[in-house]
């Protein structure tokens, strides 16, 4: 759309400004095809599947420490043997779109990812120390990530709460109550 509305404009458009819209679309196309790609690599992880939440998370924050040239903390405790398919999934999902919105951004390239059991629930919690944003502006944006991670929860059970102070950084809490496993069942890893 983009560009058909440059072609309408460029007779009417100095040469400066055809040239600066040319080089904001040619940026906004990189982005799309390094998001097309991140997505489609990510769209099925097969360690998911044969290793378990812990060992795929872990994988996955290695891979995005190399592709983003961040620093990644990531810590997993007392989870319980086997998970539900479609919890694993669900949370898998949103520490992805949670980093990848964190690189976005926080401005930092610092990230914490903490995976847990306790009280009856998995908790996972993606954290920063960047720009912070608000989060009711945020829900009303363009941006599709964090009603994404909203119904990825919603569909096991599980809640989104999100912290976030201009300047402080940004945690993001998803929690997944046990009791929701009702699909099957496999290591968590």
């Amino acid at each position: 759309m983009g560009l058909q509305q440059l072609e309408q404009d460029t007779p009417n458009l100095p040469a400066g400004e055809v040239g600066s819209r040319v080089n904001e679309l040619s940026h906004r196309t990189t982005e799309i095809a390094s998001d097309a790609q991140a997505l489609s690599h990510q769209l099925h992880s097969g360690k998911l599947q044969l290793l378990g939440l812990a060992a795929a998370l872990r994988g996955f924050c290695k891979e995005f420490e190399q592709q983003q040239k961040a620093d990644i903390e990531f810590s997993s405790q007392d989870l319980p043997r086997l998970l539900a398919t479609d919890i694993s999934l669900s949370l898998f999902r949103v520490a992805q779109e949670a980093l990848n919105n964190s690189a976005k951004h926080s401005g930092v390239r610092r990230f914490e990812v903490r995976l847990w059991a306790e009280q009856g629930a998995i908790h996972l919690t993606v954290q920063d120390s960047g720009l912070g944003f608000d989060w009711e502006v945020a829900k009303q944006g363009r941006g599709l990530g964090l009603t994404s991670m909203e119904e990825r929860l919603r569909v096991v059970n599980g809640t989104l709460s999100i912290a976030s102070q201009s300047r402080r950084g940004t945690l993001i809490h998803a929690r997944v109550p046990l009791n929701s496993e009702s699909s099957t069942l496999r290591a968590a890893g």
